[in-house]
């Protein structure tokens, strides 16, 4: 039995590694160039922009949905997220395709948003195939690669939009084909079909935000935290890219700020956060996390020179390494039990809701007010989180 599940353990290990590659690549995609493009070859509204930043979101509050049917139809976790994958990979080509703003905007909301609805699944196999002791060192490794393929992307990226614009094409389709490896990479790990005990119907599994109490408190946390901090993300590439900023930086640089120099300090950090993250109480790994988003906020907005964006950007990194990590196994410490999918499903909805929210809260606050004004509103709520976390320090 222990040979067993070392075996499991292996081979899903294997095979993150490459999927993992394909997330940074993905990641890279929509932090930066999905809204670059949308600036600089189709002049986007605001509106649009926000749109696809919150293209991921949208699919995380599909998520309690795209469990519920997969519970019912008995399939394996792992061979659900490879088929969302291929659909995500087929929106992304017709979005490569396109010429038209609106028709671009769709597919690759809906790429993302498919692409989305493997989190829950991913969860399940995790918490079927790592130990509970390893999962945070076994994901970082994941990660480690995913940050690296996103750093490189991303400065290969700039360099081609700023060669010619047109070339925005090559930028979609390479999303496409991480989109379809990842798949293939995704099916070949081990995996059990998801209980139906648990998912009744859809939306059932958020009674747990008020039935347990410890979990409601933190979503609640993250809710403050993640609308502070999804707010300004897609916020960097305006910010630089925007003349009224005074900035006007070109597409390499931006990518250099907003992709290449936070996938750095994640790659220096990530090992270690997965470190901590199996061996500290988690609401020291939060609070810590949430600081490094704050100071990272407060300084990107409050200054124009390339040298503090870049020290921004890397303590930004540093934060997001550690975030990857918690984001994905935090409610592994909390969920009893064969219920990690069904607490983390009610986690990606709200990561959803806020998702959603945020960005059009974000560019609609920069369109009215300075960039320094929009970065406080963001320190403010992230500072609420740090305060409320000690409410609940004594139940991890």
């Amino acid at each position: 039995m222990a040979n067993d599940a070392e075996q499991r353990s292996r081979i899903t290990f294997r095979y993150d590694l490459v999927r993992g590659s394909c997330q940074g690549v993905l990641e890279a995609g929509i932090q930066t160039f999905v809204i670059l493009i949308a600036v600089r070859v189709f002049d986007a509204s605001p509106a649009m922009k926000a749109l696809l930043a919150g293209a991921g979101p949208y699919g995380l509050l599909l998520t309690p949905v795209s469990l519920y049917a997969v519970s019912r139809l008995r399939s394996p976790a792992a061979r659900a997220a490879g088929f969302f994958l291929v659909l995500a990979c087929l929106a992304l080509l017709v979005s490569a395709w396109t010429g038209n703003l609106y028709v671009f905007v769709i597919t690759t909301v809906l790429g993302y948003l498919l692409m989305h609805q493997q989190v829950p699944f991913m969860v399940h196999i995790y918490s079927d195939n790592y130990a509970s002791r390893r999962r945070g060192s076994l994901l970082s490794n994941s990660i480690f690669l995913a940050v690296l393929a996103s750093a490189l992307f991303a400065y290969a990226g700039g360099k081609v939009l700023d060669a010619n614009l047109d070339h925005y094409r090559f930028i979609m389709l390479t999303l496409a084909v991480a989109c379809l490896v990842s798949a293939w990479a995704v099916v070949r790990m081990p995996s059990t079909p998801l209980s139906s005990q648990h998912t009744r119907n859809p939306f059932a599994n958020l009674s747990l935000a008020w039935k347990d109490k410890v979990f409601g408190w933190m979503l609640f946390i993250w809710m403050l935290m993640g609308i502070g901090n999804l707010m300004t993300l897609p916020l960097r590439v305006e910010y630089m890219a925007q003349p009224r900023f005074g900035i006007e930086a070109t597409n390499a640089q931006i990518a250099l700020m907003t992709a290449v120099i936070p996938s750095v300090a994640r790659l220096l950090t990530t090992h270690l956060w997965g470190y901590l993250f199996d061996r500290l109480n988690f609401v020291i790994i939060r609070t810590a996390l949430n600081s490094c988003f704050l100071i990272a906020i407060l300084l990107f907005f409050n200054f124009q020179s390339l040298i503090a964006l870049g020290i921004a950007s890397a303590i930004f990194g540093v934060g997001a390494a550690g975030g990857n990590i918690a984001w994905n196994l935090w409610v592994t410490k909390l969920a009893p039990e064969g219920r990690a999918a069904d607490y983390m499903s009610v986690h990606t909805f709200t990561t959803g809701i806020r998702g959603v929210l945020a960005p059009f809260l974000g560019f609609y606050l920069i369109a009215a007010y300075p960039a320094p004004a929009v970065a406080w509103v963001a320190a403010f709520l992230i500072g609420i989180s740090i305060v409320g976390l000690g409410r609940v320090r004594n139940s991890f």
